[in-house]
């Protein structure tokens, strides 16, 4: 069908700080975009060629959380007058589901702060529902909605409560289904650390296949969320920490708790396991080098990892290409990266056989 519009204009959403490098490096002359808007956690950018609110020519970068095309940009202090403006535009334009989301407004983890859950959002979404209701309209709004590949996304992005951003995309990626590019997965009563939230985001953005009965170890384990998650999902886990564990996590009849800095293990103890996840507050260069040490010893079975990376300047975001790679040279055929919403300055690094 005949789009009612193109647009120059492209959005990228991150975690706040992470702008900066997302503009040097996606702006000329390194990239092929001019910076036409910046705020914490959200710029926009605006390429020589307009296009199609279908378009699957995006910006792309482990550190976006999430991209579209932007259609419009709206100001104003009453809601239902900036929702009649934007269904009046989008009358002809053959969306499929509405994101409604919020711009970060501090870091992942500040003063209980986790991106991807806003009172705005979810009342604006029952204001949109309410209105195409009344136009007979059966297609909805939501703020948590997952879509599957191919889906015809509209958005409304909140820069501010009074500024929000209309914008579009098809779902190409599994994060591109997400609003906002966030998981947000059920938190149990009693989540020990928010390093369940983290490993759960991590699952579902990877797919990395972890069955009940697989066996995984994890480095960095104290105190215990990730294994959390893990024992959750009937994995049989083995923590490797020097620090206790929670005591739910310590007593668990599937965890085992090696008392031990990772180095102190001897390589073959890990030949058991199928899968590794690694969260360990120390430099890039120390967990690749602790990781590649155990997975290429000649007794590992190791298929599947899960890394965190820390950033402890935003600057090294640009060796991402560089950890890939050398991830990729142990043998592994499918290997990612991506800024986790529930990541902090850091990166969580995927790989598989």
């Amino acid at each position: 069908m005949n789009q009612p519009f193109t647009s120059p204009f492209v959005y990228a959403a991150c975690q706040h700080g992470a702008e900066k490098i997302l503009k040097e490096l996606l702006c000329e002359p390194l990239g092929p975009y001019r910076l036409a808007y910046s705020q914490k956690g959200f710029v926009t950018f605006k390429s020589n060629l307009a296009t199609p609110p279908w378009s699957r020519s995006l910006p792309d970068h482990p550190l976006i959380r999430s991209r579209g095309h932007v259609l419009e940009r709206l100001e104003g202090e009453l809601a239902e007058p900036m929702i009649e403006t934007i269904l009046q535009k989008v009358g002809e334009l053959d969306w499929e589901h509405l994101h409604i989301w919020q711009r970060d407004i501090a870091q992942p983890g500040w003063h209980g702060f986790e991106p991807g859950r806003s009172a705005l959002a979810s009342f604006l979404v029952e204001k949109f529902n309410a209105a195409l209701d009344k136009r007979g309209d059966s297609r909805r709004a939501s703020s948590d909605h997952i879509a599957s590949a191919d889906t015809k996304i509209l958005e409304v992005c909140l820069d501010e409560p009074n500024r929000w951003w209309l914008a579009a995309k098809p779902v190409q990626t599994t994060e591109d289904g997400w609003a906002g590019g966030v998981y947000a997965p059920p938190i149990p009563d009693g989540m020990i650390s928010r390093a369940y939230l983290k490993l759960a985001e991590a699952i579902r953005w990877s797919e990395m296949p972890i069955k009940p009965g697989d066996r995984v170890v994890e480095i960095g384990s104290s105190p215990g969320g990730a294994c959390q998650l893990l024992l959750d999902l009937g994995a049989k886990v083995t923590g490797v920490d020097p620090a206790d564990m929670d005591e739910r996590i310590a007593n668990h009849p599937s965890f085992t708790h090696w008392r031990s800095r990772s180095l102190q293990v001897k390589r073959k103890e890990f030949a058991p396991f199928k899968y590794l996840i690694c969260d360990a507050n120390v430099a890039p260069n120390y967990t690749l080098d602790t990781i590649e040490a155990i997975v290429t010893y000649p007794t590992s079975r190791i298929e599947g990892l899960i890394l965190t990376i820390k950033l402890s300047d935003w600057e090294h975001a640009k060796l991402i290409p560089d950890h890939l790679e050398r991830v990729h040279s142990w043998g592994y055929s499918r290997v990612d990266a991506r800024q986790l919403a529930h990541n902090r300055r850091e990166y969580c690094l995927a790989a598989l056989k």
